[in-house]
């Protein structure tokens, strides 16, 4: 008898969980093992081309949005500017090489102020110029080459945030912090491979917190500090496996849900996408699959797999927009890249 109530208390408890399977639908059941499945991004639209003209790149580097949505795009071999709509049709350009105001030599990096102001990283005349959005020059700031707190050498990157203005003065391995009106507030950062030092401090970026990520050209990986300079963590490593990077490492955005967007070099040309933590959630661009040590090469050795929609050459920045699309400069292509996420309601 009582192995007969076992038996049967058995059979009932097996009806009841597959009734309530049956209920659940496969819908939600796939919704659920899919829970932890990588970010995935699909090609939207690409503009530019080889060439001196509108539209037209050398050496694209960088790419920034204003309130407008307007996209702003440096070539730090024209030394311009470029002016596009955020569908990429072509509105003004400026700039030329030289040292005089309004002139570049090497335009790496650029940031926008919440009044739309445009500011350009300089790289070469060491300094940071400032513009309205029709490319009128403002002012500029950097006295001359130097490591004192008035001077910069070959300046990289920089961004705004609501916990300050931080810029990468990469020639004296060193993070400068300015308040809103351009005044210097803090600095760290020294020469070397601990914690808190830097060998060529390459990209930067800011979460909604305040976390500071900075990325070095030949050191592998991210360290991140509060918004006054303290070493938190650190997390990557070598390789062309998800989460590991190739060298050199390029360029940092962090979107409004502070996910860390992060070029990989160009022997594994992709973004690679993580949580705060380094946590991997996804990848654009193509899977490297040889590569000759300056870029991937088909498995049959055709020639490079970089030349179709999607796929990258020499990536160097990455901007996000506030629909969450992503903006790639795709340096050796000579064009711009927009990527949108495969269902935007489950990558939150």
């Amino acid at each position: 008898m009582q192995r007969l109530l076992i038996f049967v208390t058995t059979l009932l408890t097996i009806l009841i969980i597959a009734g309530i399977s049956s209920s659940i639908g496969l819908g939600s059941l796939q919704n659920v093992a899919g829970a932890g499945s990588p970010l995935e991004y699909s090609f939207v639209r690409k503009w530019g081309s080889n060439g001196t003209g509108p539209s037209q790149f050398e050496r694209p580097h960088d790419i920034a949005f204003d309130s407008k949505g307007n996209i702003y795009v440096s070539d730090r071999e024209l030394n311009n500017i470029q002016k596009f709509t955020h569908n990429g049709t072509f509105i003004k350009m400026w700039g030329s090489k030289g040292i005089g105001d309004g002139q570049f030599n090497v335009p790496y990096s650029i940031g926008i102020d919440s009044k739309d102001k445009i500011y350009v990283v300089d790289r070469e005349n060491h300094r940071i110029e400032k513009f309205d959005t029709n490319g009128t020059f403002i002012a500029k700031g950097g006295n001359g080459r130097g490591s004192q707190d008035d001077q910069l050498n070959r300046p990289e990157d920089i961004t705004f945030s609501p916990f300050g203005i931080f810029v990468t003065d990469t020639g004296n391995d060193r993070i400068l912090k300015f308040n809103s009106s351009f005044i210097l507030t803090n600095k760290w950062g020294t020469k070397g491979t601990g914690d808190g030092q830097f060998i060529h401090p390459h990209a930067i970026d800011v979460d909604s917190k305040g976390n500071v990520y900075v990325g070095e050209l030949n050191r592998p990986g991210v360290q991140v500090f509060d918004s006054n300079g303290k070493f938190l963590k650190k997390w990557g490593s070598a390789g062309i496996g998800d989460g590991q990077f190739s060298i050199p490492q390029e360029h940092i955005a962090v979107d409004s849900k502070d996910r860390v967007y992060i070029v990989d070099g160009a022997s594994n040309p992709r973004v690679q996408i993580f949580d705060p933590n380094g946590k991997f959630l996804g990848k654009i661009g193509s899977p490297c699959k040889i590569s000759n040590g300056t870029g991937c090469v088909d498995p049959d050795g055709a020639g490079p797999l970089a030349l179709g929609d999607g796929q990258l050459s020499k990536p160097e920045h990455v901007s996000i927009d506030s629909e969450g699309k992503v903006f790639v400069v795709d340096r050796g292509n000579q064009r711009i890249q927009v990527f949108a996420p495969v269902n935007s309601t489950s990558q939150t």
